[in-house]
């Protein structure tokens, strides 16, 4: 009791008080809660467009090195038939090659040349390699699936004469080709790539194959040694005439 009668008021918030703060809290918490949720689906989605950016360059720059470096060097298949070196007639592949630059950190005994083959399933594109150029029974090939969401993966072939063929070998070529005998086809001068990815759309590649002639190369070759033997033997000669004096 204090003096003269008057009672102290106690202090404190009200039950509708305490409502309207439980409400403004709950709706800043809400406010903070869509916002760091936005935030994250964002950057969910960046990083799932990023990888499949990722994956669209890793693609092209492994077809780009498929073809910038393949070889004139037919191959036998685990029937023991010879394939072309690169052919686009095998229903297994939109695209089947021999290909040199495979890379050997370990010093493993096989060779520098490998063969691959172009998948394409009707939404993945997929990469195959083998060991070994000339496959044997044993089915020991690897397989990568590089792209995803891929609605057309289509390829022509330009020849020397600029013209573009829809399938190579042409059909001229094949007919010329001894059952039996290991072929000896020419490679086209170029590719064109036409792949149409669901997100990305229509992205189109020409690339330029390497203008290699093995005779020509050996015939470089043959002139170099040549040349250093022609070198060795006139050291040798001015040497046996200076030690005569």
């Amino acid at each position: 009791m204090q003096p003269n009668g008057f009672v102290r008021a106690q202090a404190g918030f009200t039950l509708m008080e305490m409502l309207i703060a439980v409400t403004i809290t709950a709706v800043i918490g809400l406010g903070v809660w869509q916002v760091v949720s936005s935030v994250v689906n964002s950057r969910d989605r960046v990083n799932a467009l990023a990888e499949q950016f990722d994956g669209l360059q890793k693609t092209m720059l492994l077809l780009e090195r498929d073809i910038t470096q393949v070889v004139n060097r037919s191959a036998r298949d685990v029937y023991g038939d010879f394939k072309p070196a690169l052919t686009a007639r095998d229903d297994a592949f939109e695209l089947l090659l021999t290909r040199q630059g495979w890379r050997n950190p370990l010093g493993l005994r096989r060779s520098g040349l490998q063969r691959v083959g172009w998948e394409y399933t009707g939404t993945e594109l997929r990469r195959r390699y083998w060991p070994v150029v000339d496959q044997g029974q044993d089915e020991d090939s690897r397989d990568v699936l590089l792209l995803e969401d891929v609605n057309t993966f289509d390829i022509r072939f330009l020849d020397e004469d600029g013209k573009w063929h829809d399938t190579w070998p042409t059909d001229q070529t094949m007919a010329a080709v001894t059952p039996g005998q290991r072929p000896v086809t020419p490679l086209p001068i170029g590719l064109e790539v036409t792949l149409e990815h669901e997100r990305f759309g229509e992205v189109v590649r020409l690339f330029t194959l390497p203008d290699f002639s093995q005779d020509q190369a050996q015939s470089v070759v043959n002139q170099q040694q040549e040349a250093a033997s022609e070198d060795a033997e006139e050291n040798a000669e001015e040497g046996a005439a200076g030690g005569g004096t």
